[in-house]
């Protein structure tokens, strides 16, 4: 290597050198980023919920996601960009349905039914009141979460098949729990968390209201719960989203579930006697979170 070709590459390094400097040096010569001014607030609210600020992002960007409240068309634009991870709250806080939650949240005024639309109140204040508590709204979040795990079950395509020979007897309660996975797709069914933090409804617990409305009052439920014999299942015609009178008839229920498996079930047939119970099993669980709702 001659003389010019060394100082030559001594020339390379030291640029290479100075930029990597420049760069380095960067950050400290240039402005912080900004803070949102909202996020004050929102700290607030995170440690008046106990912290786990990543955990509380994503129920936050939960209830914007499902929110059926109105809200302006650019609030509307900017939670339609949402995805189902938010990794940084500012997003979150840019929207303005948002941002007036995390405020009042963070003065311990947190609105039980800020992101639930007109179609959903009336059903959401039926569950937990007019003006409830926080901890009555996380005991009733909780309580639709467990009911919506339980109603998941029957929605699942059936691992099962029931033969039947010669002429088939009346099965309302095995053609109720067919219902399940034939009255909407499975991947409208809302995906609860089973321990929310934040207290407020999400626009998603009233879908599912809706959607348990839909389902006893399809033809299949009203053939196994029909008004004459359970007249206080019915409000105005129709079965309530939640009928927590089916308490009142559990003794009736069991019967029917009882005289329907011994319909299907062979006489010392073991195998079969499981395989049946393990069928019914499913339906009686949500049944039974459907009775003790609120209890």
């Amino acid at each position: 290597m001659n003389k010019r070709t060394r100082l030559t590459v001594a020339a390379v390094i030291l640029l290479i050198g100075g930029a990597g400097a420049a760069w380095a040096l960067r950050d400290r010569f240039s402005d912080p980023p900004k803070r949102h001014p909202a996020r004050d607030d929102y700290d607030a609210m995170v440690a008046m919920l106990g912290g786990d600020e990543p955990t509380i992002r994503d129920e936050l960007n939960f209830l914007a996601s499902t929110a059926t409240a109105k809200r302006d068309p650019a609030d509307q634009t900017r939670a339609n960009a949402l995805t189902r991870e938010c990794l940084d709250p500012n997003v979150l806080l840019d929207i303005g349905q948002v941002r007036s939650f995390v405020g009042a949240a963070a003065q311990g005024k947190p609105a039980a039914f800020h992101f639930v639309g007109d179609a959903h109140l009336k059903r959401l204040r039926e569950l937990a009141s007019d003006d409830p508590s926080a901890e009555k709204v996380l005991a009733v979040r909780k309580e639709i979460a467990s009911l919506a795990a339980e109603f998941e079950a029957i929605r699942l395509p059936p691992d099962w098949s029931v033969t039947i020979e010669g002429n088939k007897p009346l099965l309302p309660f095995l053609d109720l729990l067919k219902e399940g996975h034939q009255f909407l797709p499975l991947g409208k069914h809302p995906n609860l968390a089973a321990a929310p933090r934040i207290p407020t409804f999400a626009g998603a617990e009233g879908e599912l209201l809706d959607q348990l409305e839909l389902f006893f009052n399809g033809q299949r439920a009203r053939a196994a719960f029909p008004p004459a014999k359970f007249p206080n299942l019915y409000r105005d015609g129709r079965i309530l989203p939640i009928p927590t009178a089916l308490f009142e008839y559990a003794k009736a229920v069991d019967d029917a579930v009882v005289a329907e498996k011994a319909e299907l079930v062979q006489i010392g047939d073991p195998e079969r006697i499981e395989a049946v119970n393990d069928v019914y099993d499913k339906l009686v669980r949500f049944l039974s979170a459907v009775a003790h709702f609120g209890k």
